[in-house]
């Protein structure tokens, strides 16, 4: 399933940096960018899942905030700083520090899909320790969840610069730049979280097929309820963004996430090829975050495809240079897989020289 979020993840940024204007105004563009909307919450859904299985997994460890717990908040934290790298304007040290202008700040402290991810996981990761059961830890994440809902409609309508720091107002609203604040973004993945404890408990007690099905069954129906509750002319908000901080559209989207995660469990007759591939892409969705950014939209310190080609492609150019990325990352995934099996070492040394090369220059460059 991550697999399949990696894989529309890749398309979408691409086809974004290269497709013309004049593409984007047919009816079939904004049937496209309706779905695209369903990526990140996809990936916050599916990542909050993930980490609530391996949580139970080891979960005194967590609750003790043991080994497992100290690494898992060690990547969150890398997680981060990657987030922000990405967004730095100047691949120099020098320049970022003397020569950066307010809007250039504003722009590096945005939060991105990674904020997002690691400030949800790391709250999820207080929360275990403060509910110290699963039962516990389930209530306790739903029930932020619904304050997150609930209350994404009016934190957005408030500017927070003069309340909190820069560095912390994008990850409330998007009255400065931020792309996904955890208003409302965090609370798809602490529905995921719920879920997962859900899932593991009943897979425990021999009741996955029946918990899948019910699932398919109650996300039609939430989404369903979702689309009721719109419809009347009941107004509970003053006027806000629909289709970011809405909570009927929060249910909309959640119960068909809810419902294609059942459908994908179904799955069984994938080729073998297939499903290693989606496997492996989902394993190694953060390589692919990472690099294909780069490569698409570019950085402090390259041009991507945003600025070499630019929106000037009609559709079917933009889908082929989409695929040509999405080749790309399969290319890269599979041969990284195949030097760490076989040329673990090597590759370690290569990584390690390129990272120290990089560094070097950012920090020795004076513009």
């Amino acid at each position: 399933m991550r697999g399949f979020a990696v894989i529309a993840m890749v398309m979408g940024h691409s086809i974004d940096a290269v497709l013309s204007p004049a593409a984007r105004t047919t009816d079939l563009f904004r049937v496209y960018d309706g779905l695209r909307g369903f990526t990140a919450p996809l990936f916050l859904f599916i990542s909050g899942f993930a980490f609530a299985v391996v949580a139970l997994k080891r979960w005194d460890a967590y609750v003790a905030f043991g080994a497992p717990a100290r690494r898992r908040l060690t990547k969150m934290i890398m997680l981060l700083g990657l987030g922000y790298t990405l967004h730095f304007p100047f691949f120099s040290l020098n320049k970022l520090l003397h020569d950066t202008r307010p809007q250039e700040y504003a722009m590096m402290f945005q939060v991105d899909i990674l904020h997002c991810l690691a400030i949800s996981i790391l709250m999820l990761m207080a929360f275990i320790v403060i509910a110290r059961t699963p039962r516990r830890f389930a209530i306790l994440t739903a029930g932020s969840a619904a304050v997150i809902i609930l209350a994404s409609p009016l934190v957005w309508l408030g500017n927070l610069s003069g309340v909190v720091t820069p560095f912390l107002a994008p990850y409330f609203n998007q009255n400065v730049p931020s792309i996904f604040p955890l208003f409302p973004f965090a609370a798809y993945l602490f529905t995921g979280a719920v879920l997962g404890v859900t899932y593991i408990q009943q897979r425990n007690r021999g009741m996955e097929q029946v918990l899948l099905r019910n699932m398919f069954r109650a996300g039609l129906a939430v989404s369903a309820v979702g689309l009721m509750l719109d419809l009347q002319p009941v107004v509970l908000y003053p006027s806000h963004d629909f289709w970011k901080t809405s909570p009927n559209f929060f249910l909309m989207r959640i119960g068909i996430i809810a419902a294609v995660t059942s459908s994908i469990f179904s799955i069984r007759t994938l080729p073998h090829h297939v499903a290693d591939s989606l496997m492996l892409l989902g394993q190694s969705s953060l390589i692919v975050y990472a690099v294909h950014l780069v490569l698409v939209y570019g950085s402090a310190a390259n041009p991507g495809l945003a600025q070499i080609i630019g929106q000037t492609l009609s559709a079917p150019g933009a889908v082929t240079v989409a695929v040509g990325v999405l080749m790309v990352m399969v290319t890269l995934v599979y041969t990284r897989g195949i030097l760490r099996e076989q040329h673990y070492y090597p590759l370690r040394i290569f990584q390690a020289g390129f990272t120290s090369t990089v560094l070097y220059f950012f920090l020795t460059k004076p513009y």
